[in-house]
């Protein structure tokens, strides 16, 4: 009896099973409403073109378009291109993922820049151009006019903006909050999984993923008390008040919630009235000191 037990273990000891699982995974996104099909946010350096700045402009970062996953890597690689330079960030997005948002904010806040909601009118080179010289001898590839009108940050961009160490929303600016619509991926995942029996229990010697596929979503859209616990944490982290997400909590995920410069104010979400022009405008580079942002063009630049 003894070494038919035996036996068994030593043969169970390699035995090995699939099992099959199905359920919802950690890599279950939360975004705040955003326009399917809407391009990804870029992060690009843009140079003043203001008649008369020369040779000292404003330069700053433009952002624009859907906050993704990936938008707090592209804003790291920018920054670490640039140096310890501190550029304002220009931004214009209907929203896009919640935790990103925060990502950008923090880092926004670390590298203590400035934010403005405004958009980039290009001179010349275009961003999507390749090989364009129409800039050559200029100072920059990208050369442009920053402005407030028919600018906006809606769904998760005040979450961006709020990590500005000054922030400034124009009264031609739009922002606009609603409540969150969660995204959670249903995934079905197959494990390989290894025992042995030891005193007639189970004990799992190894366990690995062979396979995902991803099953459907399933779409909430309310905020959970979890949810509202982490931005309220991150909220008070940068010195705004939670007002914003009463704002948030009240308005449908398919509406949105227009925010006055005022209440803005009363709810520290901007540190200033004003439009972008407090932090592009060439008179920044007109004061002693000059801005952080401002760069003097020399001719050696034309070799970079």
């Amino acid at each position: 009896m003894l070494g038919t037990t035996l036996l068994r273990d030593v043969f169970l000891h390699y035995v090995a099973i699939l099992c099959l699982l199905a359920g919802l995974l950690a890599s279950a996104s939360t975004v705040l409403a955003s326009p399917a099909g809407g391009a990804d946010m870029q992060f690009l350096v843009v140079r003043s073109n203001q008649p008369g700045c020369e040779p000292t402009c404003p330069e700053w970062i433009s952002a624009e378009g859907t906050i993704v996953r990936e938008s707090p890597t592209h804003l790291k690689k920018l920054l670490k291109a640039i140096g310890d330079r501190r550029l304002p960030i220009v931004v214009t997005s209907l929203g896009g993922d919640v935790d990103a948002a925060m990502v950008l904010g923090r880092i926004i806040r670390a590298r203590k820049l400035e934010v403005a909601v405004g958009k980039t009118r290009f001179v010349g080179c275009q961003p999507q151009q390749k090989d364009c010289r129409d800039n050559d001898g200029k100072g920059a590839r990208l050369i442009g006019t920053a402005y407030s009108g028919g600018a906006y940050c809606n769904s998760a961009c005040p979450l961006m903006l709020a990590g500005g160490a000054r922030r400034v929303v124009g009264q031609w600016a739009y922002l606009g909050v609603h409540q969150i619509t969660a995204v959670y991926a249903q995934v079905q995942t197959r494990y390989q999984e290894k025992y042995r029996i030891v005193n007639g229990r189970k004990k799992i010697i190894s366990k690995k993923v062979v396979s995902q596929k991803n099953v459907g979503n399933r779409k909430t859209y309310e905020m959970s008390k979890a949810m509202e616990r982490e931005l309220a944490a991150y909220l008070a982290e940068m010195g705004v008040g939670r007002a914003v997400i009463d704002q948030m909590k009240i308005t449908p995920a398919a509406d949105m919630r227009k925010i006055e410069p005022v209440a803005m104010m009363e709810m520290k979400l901007i540190t200033q009235l004003g439009g972008v022009e407090l932090l592009t405008a060439a008179g920044v580079c007109k004061t002693v000191p000059a801005s952080a942002n401002c760069r003097v063009f020399v001719m050696s630049d034309l070799k970079r």
